[in-house]
């Protein structure tokens, strides 16, 4: 298992900093065409040149997506939110409670609410034929990070679970 999170692990980290680079020129394409917009206005050149209107929808939707699977990231590096204060003064048992009860209760959060409720989400969307407003691509893609991220928590949950006693006889 260990493996198989490795791998996932690599190349969710190399996804992550792909939207980052794709939302950082979004972002940017952003601020330049806003710029380039107010100095037509002033130029007097009025409709030639207009902000754009896709990058702030588009920037969004990255976020959404860099927040969900950087979610999974963090927590496979252990780096997800935590009471570290709380727990380093725990005895070793109770900190290994800790860790099975932490970990049990992402894994069931992120089956039941991202994986059931985002799959439910995106049929429905899927269904309803919603698309998104200036891209005009169906919501069913932009949600379906979704359902994504919430098995990519689950398995890494489980992988801490299972890890921990190998790390304590270790």
């Amino acid at each position: 298992m260990k493996r198989l999170c490795d791998r996932v692990h690599a190349l969710l980290g190399q996804v992550l900093v792909a939207l980052m680079f794709v939302m950082t020129l979004t972002v940017g394409w952003q601020v330049a065409s806003r710029l380039l917009a107010r100095l037509a206005m002033r130029m007097e050149w009025g409709p030639l040149v207009e902000p754009s209107r896709w990058t702030e929808e588009l920037a969004g939707f990255q976020l959404g997506w860099v927040a969900l699977l950087g979610a999974a990231y963090a927590l496979r590096r252990g780096e997800h939110l935590g009471f570290d204060l709380f727990y380093q003064h725990l005895s070793p048992a109770l900190r290994r409670g800790a860790d099975v009860a932490g970990g049990t209760l992402i894994a069931l959060f992120s089956l039941v609410v991202l994986v059931w409720g985002g799959s439910s989400l995106v049929l429905m969307t899927r269904e309803l034929g919603q698309r998104t407003a200036a891209l005009g691509w169906p919501m069913a893609w932009v949600y379906s990070v979704v359902p994504a991220a919430g098995l990519l928590l689950a398995l890494f949950a489980l992988e801490a679970i299972l890890r921990r006693p190998a790390e304590e006889t270790a």
